[in-house]
């Protein structure tokens, strides 16, 4: 069943990053400029990041099998649509379509996993779901974009539908049938309170501001890197490469962190990705060291998303860990957005791309503050039930029902 999650994570991972590397092919294709094209980016993060939490809300009560199941229906459908539309409207509507329910299928993928797993075990399970989306970096993206420069556009998104299918498929043949939940008292007005918990909001802020320091570098990495330390701009692809298998290396290091104690993984992983990024900005203008560090990078800050995750929803197990890591979701693609929109003013007021690392400076010392106190005041609980912290809080599968 979990090579289900991973299949339909990587599927995700490459739908949602693929469109970059092919945007001068689409924008051909449905006979629009590459700026009206980039509006399919902008549509399908802007769907996931205010559809999500909200579809998640009204949904949760379904049985995670029904939803699922439905979701990656609706999933697979829109890529379908993608992979044969011919105008720029049918290209839309499918990106909204399948940004519609990205959040619902990542987080049904990732508080199964860590409800069928142990209590020790349940940041691990958190990470085999993000190292689906870790492996698209390395190897769904450029898949599809070799595929949409050769073949034609549309079969990166036919790749996507396959891998959606196969998800589906195995879905129905495996996932586990649920007893018929109890409705909980308090409904959707007790969990919109209970995610007003210090743990929930902090974590989620945690999220975001880590996101908003690495990928104010992240973005700008091939300017930064070719520009500002002088590397020939054919290696950027390894570079690329490099980086991704950091980000692999980090997931999977951050997963066994976390199942050791989830707030001190937390605390000393953002604390990474901060040390990583003041080092950036010491050598700027040294090559070999700024690819070094752009690959630790990439390892320190994925390292955080097992611990981040697995926090989030540990702290919102008795209410709705769905809807509480729909919202983790959000934050991190808001990060993402103030992220480009920072380093987009910067570089256009004329500034060094030499100094960029400076402004992912503040956003990750605060966060690396907020998880140090997080584990001051929740670190040496042990949680004996939902909603307290610790790292032995087990993630219920949700209490209501359809």
């Amino acid at each position: 069943m979990f090579a289900s999650f991973v299949i339909g994570a990587f599927a995700l991972g490459t739908s949602e990053n693929v469109v970059a590397g092919i945007l001068p092919d689409i924008a051909r294709g449905i006979g629009v400029s590459e700026g009206s094209a980039g509006l399919l980016v902008t549509a399908y993060a802007g769907t996931v990041m205010v559809a999500g939490p909200i579809l998640t809300m009204f949904l949760d009560g379904i049985r995670a099998k029904r939803l699922l199941i439905g979701s990656i229906a609706v999933y697979l459908a829109g890529s379908v649509l993608a992979a044969v539309s011919t105008t720029f409207a049918m290209a839309l509507v499918a990106r909204v379509l399948t940004g519609l329910v990205h959040t619902t299928i990542l987080v049904i993928f990732m508080t199964t996993a860590m409800r069928l797993s142990r209590p020790e075990k349940q940041a691990s399970a958190a990470a085999t779901i993000t190292l689906g989306l870790s492996v698209a970096t390395v190897l769904g993206v450029p898949i599809g974009v070799f595929l949409g420069q050769h073949v034609g556009w549309q079969s990166a998104f036919a790749l996507v539908a396959v891998l959606a299918a196969i998800s589906l498929v195995t879905v129905v043949a495996t996932f586990p049938e649920e007893e018929r939940p109890v409705p909980a008292a308090g409904g959707r007005l007790l969990n919109l309170r209970g995610l007003g918990r210090p743990q929930v909001v902090f974590g989620i802020a945690t999220t975001a501001l880590t996101g908003m320091a690495a990928l104010t570098v992240v973005t700008y990495v091939a300017p930064f890197l070719t520009d500002g330390a002088g590397l020939n701009a054919s290696l950027i692809v390894w570079v690329m490469l490099a980086y991704g298998v950091g980000c692999i290396a980090g997931n999977t290091v951050g997963g066994r962190l976390a199942n050791r104690q989830v707030v001190r993984a937390m605390a000393v992983t953002v604390t990474a990705t901060l040390v990583v990024l003041i080092a950036l900005s010491v050598r700027p203008g040294n090559a070999v060291a700024s690819v070094v560090l752009m690959v630790l990078v990439g390892l320190a800050y994925f390292s955080t998303f097992p611990a981040l995750n697995t926090w989030v929803a540990q702290n919102s197990a008795d209410l709705s860990p769905n809807l509480a890591l729909s919202l983790n979701s959000s934050a991190f693609n808001i990060g993402i957005a103030l992220a480009g929109w920072v380093g987009s003013a910067y570089l256009n007021s004329g500034h060094s791309v030499q100094r960029l690392p400076l402004l992912a400076l503040p956003p990750a010392a605060v966060a690396a503050v907020v998880a140090w106190l997080l584990f001051a005041a929740y670190g040496r609980a042990r949680a004996t039930e939902p909603g307290t912290a610790g790292s032995d809080a087990p993630v219920e599968a949700p209490t209501r029902s359809a």
